[in-house]
């Protein structure tokens, strides 16, 4: 049983729960490369992507109120809570 973050109901027993990810922000992958030359380590940009920053929990039901969203409300929403 867990809590449905946007209906903030208890789920029944035997529900499966739904994360989704709310928010996400750019990301730069970096390693660390030894410089022959200097004989130290540099980090070197590996690759671009995305990270998650807010992720929320939910049930059928709120999931299927989330998707009614548009964008707009969503962020509200994130704001609000």
């Amino acid at each position: 049983m867990f809590r449905d973050q946007i209906t903030k109901r208890l789920s029944k027993p035997g529900d499966k729960l739904r994360k989704v990810i709310a928010l996400t922000r750019p990301k730069t992958y970096t390693r660390w490369v030894k410089n022959e030359e200097t004989n130290h380590y540099e980090e070197v940009a590996n690759g671009q992507g995305f990270e998650p920053v807010r992720e929320l929990s939910l049930s059928a039901e709120g999931e299927s109120i989330w998707n009614g969203w548009t964008p707009e409300q969503r962020m509200a929403w994130l704001k609000a809570n």
